[in-house]
């Protein structure tokens, strides 16, 4: 089968669709070829072809060019990486091509514009004619369900096991380093861990933040650290490669996203809290959008809706450090058992094979 994807988002550019997109396609066995905007090379470049644009809107110059490229590639499908904005390119490609078109969905692109009648409905109307979409969370599929009143193919996310190996860890006998591994940006909750692990020195639990990421908001967590009695280390721009290794340096991992302006912008899922997982920690999730769904309540981690919910988290796993330990385990089955890019894969391949079938 012969897979065109369109999309903005595609490493080296950061980001979490950057890195789905990127690992998903790293394990379909088909012939791919990524119409992607104007970047650096990413390490799969020999199948990617980019715009002259940074971003690439639905415009006159861009439909004739990802119309030409598609004509060159003579695809079987096309996939369309996020809903919006080049999704409303699919019923005419799928007119002048005669090839169907899917969507991959994930989280705030769905929610931010379905939140208001315009674009509501443009969003609305390229997903209601799409011959299948995907969701990457439970979350995300009742959305798009509700948004399209139509069938959603739930597919999950997935990390490498490989990549991110399993690290078998003493029980920690001082400070607990509680890990953060996102974009730095309000929703995440960098500035909540902080105040957490301040509540958790005060209280006498010796905590260590080891803080990883990048964007607008590094000025105001390298103040909060600087003011901050605990240690905080901050991690800025590592490369993608480099993260498991920094994981290997967490006794627990915290990313405490939350929904911001009334639940329109919310994490999809949250591939970090998998990678942390799959690395053997036990995890405490942000209760925003799907993040929920990467832990297992009391047996991986802990989903935390507030910092009193991170401070009461960290102290229950501070008395039984053990705990520790045996959650990292539960969290390594579960990503072997149900968030592997080869099940995310195969979910989605029965879908790929129905539409292309002679």
């Amino acid at each position: 089968m012969r897979l065109l994807v369109v999309t903005n988002d595609y490493p080296p550019k950061p980001g979490g669709i950057q890195q789905y997109l990127h690992n998903l396609l790293r394990v379909l066995p088909d012939e791919i070829r990524v119409l992607g905007p104007a970047d650096n090379a990413a390490d799969d470049e020999h199948r990617v072809t980019r715009s002259g644009r940074a971003f690439m809107w639905p415009t006159p110059a861009n439909k004739r060019w990802i119309l030409d490229e598609a004509r060159a590639f003579q695809p079987d499908l096309i996939l369309f990486g996020a809903p919006h904005p080049l999704a409303s390119l699919g019923p005419g490609l799928r007119t002048k091509l005669g090839v169907p078109y899917v969507v991959l969905c994930h989280g705030a692109e769905v929610t931010i514009p379905a939140a208001f009648p315009v674009t509501r409905q443009l969003l609305a109307r390229p997903l209601k004619s799409a011959d299948a979409l995907f969701a990457v969370s439970r979350f995300t599929q009742q959305r798009l369900q509700r948004l399209t009143d139509r069938s959603v193919t739930y597919v999950g996310g997935g990390v490498d096991p490989d990549r991110f190996a399993f690290v078998e860890r003493p029980i920690p006998s001082g400070p607990i380093t509680i890990g953060c591994v996102s974009r730095f940006v309000p929703r995440k909750g960098q500035l909540r861990l902080i105040k957490a692990a301040e509540e958790l020195h005060a209280g006498g639990v010796a905590v260590e933040l080891l803080i990883v990421g990048r964007g607008r908001q590094e000025d105001a967590i390298r103040r909060a650290a600087a003011r901050s009695p605990i240690r905080v280390r901050i991690e800025v721009d590592v490369p993608w490669e480099q993260l498991p290794g920094l994981y290997t340096e967490m006794d627990v991992f915290c990313m405490p996203c939350k929904s911001r302006w009334g639940g329109l912008e919310i994490e999809g899922l949250g591939l970090v809290f998998l990678e942390a997982a799959a690395s053997g920690l036990a995890v405490l999730a942000g209760d925003s959008g799907g993040a929920a769904e990467t832990v297992r309540q009391g047996r991986t981690g802990y989903v935390v809706a507030d910092t009193q919910d991170i401070v009461d988290a960290v102290r229950r796993l501070d008395a039984d450090r053990s705990s520790l330990v045996a959650m990292g385990v539960a969290g390594r089955a579960m990503v072997e058992e149900e968030f592997t890019w080869a099940a995310t894969a195969a979910r989605m391949r029965k879908d790929f094979d129905r539409l292309t079938a002679r």
